[in-house]
């Protein structure tokens, strides 16, 4: 079995433990309260996964391509996974410390989610709190499935993803998963713009300091508005979400950059809140179609 170190939460360290690997591809959003990770399974004989410590979270897994035979054991009973689909989810509890017998490879993305994560969902959306959640073992969930697919650069170059971008992401999922495993419905009807205030507000902060790793939560705060209220209102009043707005105010910061002043690539990369050269220029390229130093070559002559 092999995976990529990326941020060595303790979620990560247990499944490393727990699967007799030195390092998971792994990363960390919302205030620590959502772990995520990349795990691939290639061994082609029986493995027993001990019980993963009590935990008042869930693990939501993600296939990422066809997988072989599970069966997980926990308080209660014992779920048996045939042969799995990309694309199909299944959702543990770990309150019930399940354990597993694996019976053949695998390649998912496991999400782990407290419940005070989910509660204070519930809470700032003004819908009910979750108590459990329930699936079906090899569901198929489109929504999760390009959800993990858009976490898994965050999980392979974990320096490049923004506060900002975890946080959309971690709330997105929270409302997915509350809606369609734990019953809760969602908010009906069109979210309403910002004020004129909270949107110059709002402006002022996601293109101030660049380098900043900026938080939803700042943001919203400054508004007076939670999390997910003020994501839909941006949306509502920019046509944007805030990461994508805040990177394009980066995209602007390091074009005036290249054409007016001398600065390296990297010292540009960093001015503008990249994590480095090859950062900024992967970014760059899929905005602007080129890359920083020939756009640079071009605008000088």
């Amino acid at each position: 079995m092999t995976a990529v170190a990326a941020s060595p939460s303790r979620f990560a360290r247990q499944l490393a433990r727990q699967y007799g690997l030195d390092e998971v591809e792994a990363s960390r959003a919302d205030t620590r309260r959502l772990d995520m990770a990349r795990m691939r399974y290639v061994q082609a004989h029986l493995f027993v996964l001990p019980p993963l410590p009590a935990d008042d979270a869930f693990v939501v897994s993600v296939e990422l391509s066809r997988a072989g035979s599970r069966r997980f054991f926990q308080k209660g009973g014992e779920t048996h996974l045939g042969l799995l689909e990309a694309g199909t989810v299944h959702i543990a509890d770990l309150a019930t410390r399940p354990s597993a017998y694996v019976c053949s490879p695998f390649h998912s993305v496991l999400f782990r989610i407290t419940r005070a994560a989910l509660d204070d969902f519930a809470q700032e959306s003004g819908v009910a709190a979750v108590g459990a959640l329930r699936c079906t073992p090899g569901t198929a969930d489109p929504v999760l499935t390009h959800l993990a697919a858009a976490l898994l650069p965050s999980l392979q170059q974990p320096t490049e993803a923004s506060a900002l971008f975890l946080d959309q992401m971690a709330l997105a999922l929270y409302a997915h998963v509350a809606h369609a495993y734990g019953g809760t419905a969602p908010r009906v009807g069109a979210t309403a713009g910002l004020a004129p205030w909270q949107e110059r507000r709002s402006r002022e902060l996601l293109s101030a300091d660049l380098a900043h790793d900026l938080s939803l939560a700042e943001i919203a705060a400054a508004c007076g508005l939670s999390r997910s209220h003020f994501g839909k209102a941006f949306k509502t009043t920019t046509g944007q979400t805030p990461h994508a707005w805040r990177t394009a105010q980066r995209i602007e910061a390091a074009q005036k950059l290249l054409r007016d002043d001398n600065a390296s690539l990297p010292e540009i990369a960093v001015a503008c809140g990249f994590a480095d050269q090859s950062h900024l220029t992967r970014v760059f390229g899929a905005r602007v179609g080129t890359s920083p130093a020939a756009w640079r070559r071009l605008r000088r002559g």
